[in-house]
């Protein structure tokens, strides 16, 4: 059976890998450790996780409530809080990122196992009653004010960071929409798409090829891959050695 993978978000580094401890213990995997919410915000682009345990008090700028609310804006991974922070102002605050639970500490590990498990069977369930119905393997682009282009996600070789605008290159066509990268990418429904690159996103179906950090799509495209993205992009591509 595949782990349940879990992101730690805990700016006290003992307790985060007591965490991990435990967690790996009863068998779920833990993706990463990070002590501030920017860095966990990048984490999950790089390593999406099924469930995150939250710390409220982070390193850096977002504490961990402004963090969940990106969080929820751009994906639907269920957060789990932990924290010390139980005053009123604090709690309502988090109540309204509608978390998958919110654990006070200390907390048990049979607690904290439960609320893991829970979240993960309720975001499963969820998930399947939020099916979309609409097309799943293609997307409509706009290219005027009148009209929309079919683009299959099999057509797509990548997208491109451009300043405020990205672009969706297909091995006909170079179309450029009016919308940064992130935002376009959150309208896709495709779980073949990866980040490489600060300014770049690929098809893995469409790799040709691999040297040093260049990645070859279709028949004449190179793009450049960045070396934190590197490991995650192996780990979706299977090379026989």
């Amino acid at each position: 059976m595949e782990k349940i993978k879990v992101l730690i978000v805990e700016n006290e580094l003992l307790i985060a890998q007591d965490l991990k401890a435990r967690l790996e213990e009863h068998q779920f995997e833990v993706t990463a450790i990070h002590t501030s919410g920017e860095d966990a915000l990048t984490e999950i682009d790089i390593n999406m996780p099924d469930l995150i345990l939250m710390d409220i008090h982070l390193d850096g700028d977002l504490d961990g409530i402004e963090t969940t609310e990106q969080i929820t804006r751009r994906y639907d991974i269920p957060v789990i809080y932990l924290s010390d922070h139980v005053d009123k102002h604090t709690v309502d605050r988090a109540k309204h990122t509608f978390p998958a639970n919110y654990l006070s500490k200390p907390y048990k590990s049979s607690d904290l196992l439960r609320a893991l498990e829970l979240a993960f069977i309720n975001a499963k369930r969820q998930n399947s009653r939020n099916r979309p119905s609409k097309l799943s393997d293609r997307i409509f682009i706009r290219t005027d004010n009148q009209a929309v282009e079919m683009i299959r996600y099999s057509d797509i070789l990548y997208l491109e960071a451009e300043r405020a605008y990205c672009c969706v290159v297909t091995d006909k066509a170079k179309h450029v929409l009016s919308s940064n990268m992130r935002k376009v990418f959150d309208q896709f429904e495709s779980p073949d798409f990866i980040k490489v690159h600060r300014s770049f996103i690929i098809n893995i179906n469409r790799i040709t090829g691999i040297e040093g950090n260049l990645i070859k799509l279709g028949d004449k495209y190179t793009v450049q891959m960045s070396s934190k993205y590197k490991d995650a992009l192996i780990g979706k591509i299977h090379t026989v050695k």
